[in-house]
C-alpha cells in the first residue's frame, strides 16, 4: 500500500515523542513492503537550503531524505490566526490538492493536527482520492483548544464537560475557572476585526472544536496509547473504531544492565518549558543541599528563552551537582540511562504515554513522575519502580528527590514492549492496515 505519514513536525530538524514514533512506525511499514512518505511542517530557512519540490502563493514543499525514508517538508507562507484555530483555509487547500494531483494514496495517517498538517491536508486528500482511508493517533491533547487536558489555570484533569472558551481564559490570565465561566457568556459569538484576537476568543474556540469534529468524522480509526485518553475519546468516537496499545521504543533501551553507582544519578530528558515541569524541577533542586550525594543530569543545553527559566538557570549555574549532557541520540541516551538511578517526569500537562517513562523503566531506572494524565496512569502500571509528586507542587517534588536513594528499583511486574511488538499488536487489531 501507499502510506502518508503526516506529522506536525519530524526529524532531524525536530526531535520529539512524536517524531520518534513516526520515524519507527515508516520503518516497520517499509520493511513490510509498503511504500511510505511522511509529510510534516518545516521552517522556511531550513526549506530554502533544499530544491524545491512545489511551490506557489501559498505554500513551499520540498522533498528529503532521513534514514532513507522520503520526507515532504510543507512551509506555509502566509498564515491568519483564524487558520490557526480552524486549521483549514481554502487557499492552502487548493494548493495541496494542486501538488498532490498525480499521486495516489491508499492511507493518510494523521500523528499531528495543526494549521499545516490539518483540514487542509486532509480534505484535499479525500477530494482527489475519496476512498482513502483515514488514522488519526492521538499523540498530543489535540481535543483540547488549549493542547493541554488540564483544567484552567490548574493541575488537575479536565473534566468531561466543559466550558471550553472560560477555561481557555482561565489558562490565558490565570484566572479562577468559576470566574471565567461566569464572564463567558457576555463575550462575542462572532468575528469582530476591530477588536484584539482575545476578544474574538469565543469565535476561535468554537472553530478549533469544530476542527476537531471535522477530524472525528473524517477519521476511520484511531490510534490511542493510553487507557485515559481511549475514555477521553470515546465521549465522541464509538469504541469500534478506537484501537488501544500502550507505546513501544526502540529495542536499544532493552538488554543491558544498569551500572549506576557513586552519588545518586536524576535524570531529566525532556524539552525546557514551563508545561514540562522545568521550572518546578529547578525549584525543588535549589532547595536541596548541594552536598555530593545526588546529581541532576540534563539533556540538551542550558539555553531557554524563557525569562523565570533564565533566573534558575543562572541561579543553578554555579552548583557542582548539575551535568548538561547536550544533545544525545537514541543511542546516546540508551547509554546515559544505564548511568543513571533515577528519571524525573515533571510534566504540567496531560501526557499521553511519555516514551521516556517506558525507555527508563526499560533501563532499570526508577521513576518520579507528577500525578496527571499519561504519567499518572503509568506510575500505576509500573507500579513498584515509580512513585509519583503532587503536580506542580515544588515541596512534594523536593520531599520525593530526597527520599528516593532509599527506594528499591526494578520491581515492576508490568515490562515496556518495543516498537517491532507495538507496531505488531496496533496492525493486528487495525481494520485499515490489516
Amino acid at each position: 500500500m501507499n502510506i502518508l505519514l503526516a506529522t506536525h513536525n519530524f526529524l532531524p530538524y525536530h526531535v520529539g515523542g512524536t517524531e520518534i514514533y513516526v520515524l519507527n512506525l515508516a520503518k516497520f511499514l517499509t520493511q513490510r513492503g509498503h511504500n511510505v512518505t511522511i509529510i510534516a511542517a518545516i521552517d522556511l530557512n531550513i526549506a530554502n537550503e533544499y530544491d524545491v519540490e512545489y511551490e506557489d502563493n501559498n505554500i513551499k514543499i520540498i522533498r528529503y531524505l532521513h534514514d532513507n525514508l522520503t520526507v515532504l517538508g510543507v512551509n506555509y507562507k502566509t498564515i491568519k490566526t483564524k487558520q490557526i484555530y480552524a486549521k483549514y483555509s481554502t487557499a492552502h487547500t487548493n494548493s495541496y490538492g494542486s501538488y498532490f494531483e498525480n499521486n495516489h494514496f491508499d492511507i493518510l495517517h494523521i500523528n499531528g493536527f495543526t494549521a499545516a498538517i490539518g483540514l487542509d491536508l486532509i480534505l484535499s486528500l479525500k477530494s482527489k482520492i475519496p476512498e482513502i482511508k483515514v488514522v488519526s493517533s492521538y499523540h498530543t491533547p489535540i481535543s483540547d483548544p488549549k493542547e493541554t487536558l488540564t483544567l484552567g489555570n490548574t493541575f488537575k484533569e479536565q473534566p468531561q464537560k466543559i466550558n471550553y472558551v472560560a477555561d481557555g481564559l482561565s489558562y490565558r490570565f490565570n484566572l479562577p475557572y468559576w470566574f471565567t465561566e461566569k464572564i463567558t457568556p457576555f463575550l462575542f459569538s462572532n468575528h469582530l476585526n476591530i477588536l484584539p484576537a482575545i476578544f474574538n476568543i469565543k469565535y476561535y474556540i468554537k472553530l478549533n472544536l469544530d476542527a476537531f469534529q471535522q477530524l472525528i468524522n473524517i477519521t476511520d480509526e484511531w490510534w490511542v496509547y493510553s487507557e485515559g485518553i481511549k475514555e477521553v475519546l470515546s465521549a465522541q468516537v464509538k469504541l469500534e473504531k478506537i484501537k488501544f496499545q500502550r507505546h513501544g521504543i526502540d529495542p536499544i533501551f532493552f538488554g543491558e544492565k544498569n551500572l549506576a553507582k557513586g552519588s545518586h544519578k536524576f535524570l531529566f530528558n525532556g524539552r525546557l518549558l514551563k508545561i514540562k515541569g522545568f521550572i518546578t524541577l529547578l525549584k525543588a533542586w535549589v532547595n536541596l543541599e548541594d552536598n555530593g550525594l545526588k546529581e541532576l543530569w540534563i539533556t540538551g543545553t542550558p539555553n531557554c528563552n524563557d525569562k523565570v527559566i533564565k533566573k534558575l538557570l543562572k541561579k543553578i549555574s554555579l552548583r557542582k551537582d548539575i551535568k548538561w549532557l547536550g544533545n544525545l541520540s537514541q543511542e546516546q541516551l540508551a547509554q546515559i540511562y544505564l548511568q543513571v538511578n533515577t528519571v524525573i517526569i515533571p510534566s504540567e500537562w496531560y501526557e499521553i504515554g511519555p516514551l521516556v517513562f517506558h525507555e527508563a523503566i526499560a533501563s532499570g531506572c526508577t521513576v518520579i513522575a507528577s500525578n496527571i494524565g499519561g504519567c499518572k496512569e503509568l506510575t500505576r502500571y509500573f507500579y513498584g519502580s515509580t512513585t509519583s509528586f503532587k503536580t506542580g507542587n515544588v515541596k512534594d517534588l523536593k520531599n520525593k528527590i530526597s527520599q528516593q536513594p532509599s527506594f528499591e528499583k526494578g520491581t515492576t511486574k508490568n515490562k515496556p514492549t518495543d516498537f517491532k511488538i507495538h507496531f505488531e499488536i496496533m496492525i493486528q487489531q487495525s481494520e485499515i492496515y490489516s
